[in-house]
């Protein structure tokens, strides 16, 4: 099978991933995408809640991030 093989239904949200972060590499290291027993990579929820909680709210420095995922903790507690 080739390399990176990705899931069809998340990969408009990994290829957001890989533009703003630079690399497949990054996005692995980050733990915002997995692998399952094929080699196929999909989106995992910690990639999904960057793009919600961090991109989409125009988050550009660490205590902002650091805030929003806070933030995103707490709420989903509730």
């Amino acid at each position: 099978m080739a390399d990176n093989v990705f899931d069809i239904s998340t990969l408009r949200p990994l290829d957001a991933l890989v533009e703003q972060l630079g690399s497949v590499g990054a996005c692995r290291r980050l733990g915002f995408v997995f692998e399952d027993e094929r080699k196929v990579m999909s989106l995992s929820h910690a990639g999904m809640g960057y793009l919600l909680f961090v991109r989409a709210r125009g988050v550009t420095d660490l205590a902002e991030a650091f805030a929003a995922g806070y933030q995103c903790a707490c709420e989903r507690d509730e």
